[in-house]
């Protein structure tokens, strides 16, 4: 079924779009999930897949605790079907993981390269009706975009970032084995955003090795914001 829906997909895209052969979210297989959520969309009403948006949005966000989520999706199973039943939780639930999964994946793409109305056919390519794919494109490429992403790198997972650098050069005059070295190394002291503090010693040479280094990634870093791909 997911090998179908592909070829499928990229039919559909050369017919609809011939500059573009290869869907955009899914080019190898779509998620069952999602498969599953494209095919009850076509009876789904537009308020409930709003909420599912809404839902999966403080999901991803990490802006609900686990009893508002317990408790949204209470509301969903009610909004879906007058009788809530396993049958009925099975389903909602099902489709809301396809939300979150068809939200992850359109959140990852380059809005630089890829046009709105090219996101909208691959979505409508995937089975979901055209104002389900309006309500998705509104989400990335919506002016509350920065805000999402903001929330979104602040609720990922990461590692401690440097926090606050303090170095000083200092000379070893002498050793218990030579009388006479004077030889310098610079001090470092590194402080991460997690409290912890690193302190190290490192040679001139490496430290001049260091500089040298992260000069030329600055420069690269300059020349790449002036390539003509970032200023598109």
């Amino acid at each position: 079924m997911g090998e179908d829906l592909i070829i499928k997909r990229k039919m559909a895209a050369v017919i609809g779009n011939p500059g573009s052969s290869q869907p955009i979210l899914f080019p190898a297989r779509v998620p069952p999930e999602v498969q599953t959520l494209t095919k009850a969309a076509n009876k789904m009403d537009k308020p409930l897949f709003r909420k599912m948006i809404k839902l999966a949005l403080g999901y991803l966000q990490g802006t609900l605790t686990p009893e508002e989520c317990e408790a949204s999706m209470q509301q969903l199973c009610e909004s879906s079907s007058p009788s809530v039943n396993e049958e009925t939780v099975m389903n909602v639930s099902i489709q809301y993981a396809g939300v979150i999964t068809l939200l992850r994946t359109a959140l990852r793409i380059n809005t630089v390269t890829t046009r709105q109305d090219m996101l909208a056919v691959d979505l409508k390519n995937l089975g979901l009706p055209e104002e389900f794919a309006s309500d998705v494109c509104k989400v990335v490429y919506g002016p509350a975009r920065p805000d999402i992403d903001s929330q979104l790198i602040a609720a990922s997972p990461s590692l401690p970032h440097l926090s606050n650098l303090e170095w000083r050069v200092e000379v070893t005059i002498s050793t218990s084995w030579l009388s006479r070295v004077l030889e310098p190394v610079v001090m470092m002291r590194i402080s991460t955003s997690d409290g912890a503090l690193h302190t190290f010693q490192v040679p001139l040479s490496k430290f001049h090795q260091l500089r040298f280094t992260v000069a030329n990634l600055l420069r690269q870093m300059e020349a790449l914001k002036e390539s003509p791909l970032c200023k598109k």
